[in-house]
């Protein structure tokens, strides 16, 4: 079952936004972005995906990873791609889990530093900060439209983002 429109709930966070990342695994040709504080304990509870892209989420709904499968030499690079200008700090909570993302188009930069998972073609009119390096845009009805990961690095043999994972605090 694919979902059409990607419901969320948007709240004040209650502490700072927590710092987030996305590496490009080089030999896998896909996008890891880590979102929460890295617990090689704690697992996800939920998810969303579709054949491409996969959300993990916890039990309340929160964004924990993102997967991106499409070889970023398939994402359209797009010349005058700019990050919003103003993004809230956001605690978002995903209300639709276990089922199918809809289809995305992936939109990125020429040195392929900023990424924008495209969910649907309705205007954004908010943007929210869940992370450092990650927004998510809604339309009017407070559904996603977009994703963002600002501050890819390339990663070989994932030394990067296990360096990121132990430079953090766990949960």
């Amino acid at each position: 079952m694919t979902t059409a429109r990607l419901e969320i709930t948007v709240t004040p966070p209650a502490d700072e936004i927590p710092v987030g990342r996305g590496f490009y695994q080089l030999e896998e040709d896909t996008l890891y972005v880590q979102l929460a504080p890295y617990d090689p304990n704690h697992r996800f509870f939920n998810y969303l995906e579709s054949d491409l892209v996969r959300f993990d989420l916890d039990k309340d709904g929160r964004l924990l990873f993102v997967e991106i499968r499409e070889a970023r030499r398939r994402w359209s690079v797009v010349d005058d791609l700019n990050v919003p200008h103003y993004s809230q700090p956001a605690d978002i909570r995903w209300l639709d889990f276990r089922t199918a993302l809809p289809e995305a188009r992936f939109l990125t930069n020429k040195d392929h530093s900023l990424l924008v998972v495209e969910f649907s073609d309705r205007p954004s009119v908010a943007s929210y900060q869940p992370a450092w390096s990650v927004l998510i845009d809604c339309d009017d009805d407070g559904c996603v439209t977009r994703l963002w990961i600002t501050d890819i690095v390339d990663d070989l043999a994932g030394q990067d983002i296990a360096a990121f994972r132990k430079s953090r605090p766990s949960v």
